[in-house]
């Protein structure tokens, strides 16, 4: 890749800035209050002064090469210390046009989400959230690169420069059908262990809030079925002799249209701690600070 520092013009790494965040020409264009010719020759000059292609147009949008992605890290960094050293950073207008990306679990999709778009609706109508699965071993990488925004984990990273939202606690709870042998006269730690159980499928190098507290209090379960979402636990255990451990919110919100039974875990367990993480070159982003706010006072609120 050839880069002429002395011939480049900065604007260039900004429009390349809001393509990899848009990953759509119309979309970054209204990101820079720009036409889509100009966005789109910004980017013919930039291709021409690295002498190879940065994106390839795909159904979806813009999909970035592997030049673009290794490139993207150093310049997100640099201009974020240039937008430091200068100040010169705007105010964020939540009724422009503007694309955040946010990473979360879809337990907390169905918690959030409702609450969020509906205030959205009426403080930012122009602003679109885009929800991502939360891969934990990308996510760091995802957050320094601005490929992510925001992310709703209960994990702490191994990443000094990420920063940390707390937003609330979750306890944990187990459900099982009506008239499950677990459940009689009450869920006890043998019963709980005896039981077969349907578990949510562990993340790629890191365990559940579950598995931690389950090894820490030295509990063995008997795990029949592995599933990727939270959701779907309600309506396996509804018909079968599984029982599930989810966090209690969901367990309460099921419990009735599913004809649950619901009871606390049979042993000792702090609550889960959720927190809102972000990368410490976003900490003075106004746009990002105004969504982590509305993001804080629906779920503290």
């Amino acid at each position: 890749m050839n880069l002429n520092l002395q011939q480049l013009d900065l604007n260039l790494l900004l429009v390349f800035d809001a393509l990899m965040r848009e990953r759509n020409l119309s979309r970054a264009a209204l990101r820079l209050h720009r036409s889509q010719p100009a966005v789109s020759n910004a980017l013919a000059r930039l291709r021409a002064q690295l002498g190879q292609p940065l994106f390839r147009r795909t159904a979806k949008g813009l999909e970035p090469t592997a030049a673009a992605l290794s490139l993207h890290v150093p310049v997100r960094q640099a201009l974020h210390l240039l937008q430091a050293g200068l100040g010169s950073q705007e105010a964020f207008d939540p009724h422009t046009a503007r694309t955040f990306r946010l990473s979360m679990n879809d337990y907390a999709q169905l918690r959030l989400l409702p609450g969020l778009v509906t205030r959205l609706k009426t403080l930012a109508p122009r602003l679109l959230l885009e929800v991502r699965p939360d891969e934990a071993t990308s996510i760091p990488a995802q957050l320094a690169s601005g490929e992510l925004d925001l992310a709703i984990d209960y994990l702490y990273f191994d990443e000094p420069e990420l920063r940390y939202q707390p937003l609330g606690e979750e306890r944990l709870a187990v459900i099982g059908r009506q008239g499950h042998p677990a459940f009689r006269p009450g869920l006890d730690r043998e019963a709980y262990q005896a039981a077969q159980h349907v578990s949510i499928l562990p993340r790629v190098g890191r365990g559940s809030p579950l598995e931690i507290v389950l090894g820490s209090a030295r509990v063995q379960r008997q795990v029949q079925l592995l599933v990727p979402h939270y959701l779907t636990i309600p309506d396996i255990v509804a018909s079968t002799e599984l029982l599930g451990t989810v966090p209690r919110r969901l367990a309460e919100r099921f419990a009735g249209s599913h004809g649950l039974q619901l009871a606390d875990v049979p042993f000792e367990m702090a609550p889960v701690q959720v927190n809102l993480v972000w990368h410490r070159q976003q900490e003075a982003t106004p746009g990002l600070q105004w969504l982590r706010e509305q993001i804080v006072q629906i779920e503290q609120g």
